[in-house]
């Protein structure tokens, strides 16, 4: 069994993003989105695009960029000065575990005013890696019993325990300059490799398209393209089918194969 499961993280970050991430999973190589409720408008995106990847949209948990969905005086652990997230995972100081679990929960509700139920977890910058912050993650992801992004071994060890579902092995590089179709299979063929030939990869992906919204939050734009590119060409497609990988959503991470 050689499964790939490829996320599209940033989903309702900006209408750009949304409606790129929208054409690369209608493509087919792409199986699933985890989509940002704090960004400006983000739920309303999530609400008018989103219903047509239901079962496929994640939520993608966040303590850096934008505003928490609580008042800033409620989780001033969280913010800065001026009552939003710190920009990079870098300037997140120490984090009260309770605040954390307050906002990731309110998070989650105004997830739901879209109408939609998140079909998998993981988190901005991968926020969720952090000692402090990984055990409400957690127990976030096994309340909701769905698949969840394990960066380490440790982590996979920890869902485990849990009974969370996750992918063997996850891969964080396809991104920057060198984002092309054969550079991902490189990296995918490597991944399934170092898990003995077989499992399921997770790949965390960033396509979009870059539009003026996008130019004022993140430095990371043109590169957006370049993945949408790549992932959208029937290259790709073409190569994983050849060589017996089945690109899959986030209903069969973790599960075993049917006989």
């Amino acid at each position: 069994m050689r499964r790939l499961f490829i996320n599209a993280d940033d989903f309702a970050l900006t209408e750009g993003i949304s409606l790129g991430i929208t054409q690369a999973m209608a493509a087919g190589v792409v199986g699933g989105t985890t989509a940002m409720v704090c960004a400006a408008g983000g739920v309303s995106r999530l609400a008018r695009l989103g219903g047509a990847l239901s079962g496929r949209v994640g939520l993608h948990l966040q303590l850096t960029g934008g505003a928490p969905c609580l008042p800033p005086d409620v989780v001033p652990s969280l913010v800065g000065p001026d009552g939003r997230f710190p920009r990079k995972k870098i300037d997140v100081a120490a984090v009260s575990a309770d605040e954390v679990r307050w906002e990731w929960r309110a998070q989650l509700a105004r997830f739901r005013e879209s109408g939609l139920e998140p079909s998998h977890l993981d988190s901005h910058h991968h926020i969720h890696k952090r000692p402090d912050v990984f055990p409400v993650f957690l127990e976030l992801a096994r309340e909701l019993g769905v698949p969840a992004r394990a960066l380490s071994g440790d982590m996979r060890q920890a869902l485990d325990a849990a009974g969370v579902p996750h992918a063997d092995g996850c891969l964080t590089r396809f991104y920057g300059e060198e984002v092309t179709w054969e550079t991902l299979l490189c990296l995918v063929e490597a991944a399934f490799a170092d898990l003995g030939g077989e499992g399921t990869v997770e790949v965390m992906c960033h396509p979009g398209h870059a539009d003026a919204a996008l130019a004022a939050i993140s430095t990371y734009a043109d590169g957006r393209e370049r993945e949408l590119d790549a992932l959208t060409g029937p290259e790709l497609a073409g190569a994983l089918a050849a060589r017996g990988i089945e690109s899959v959503g986030p209903a069969l991470v973790g599960k075993p194969p049917t006989a």
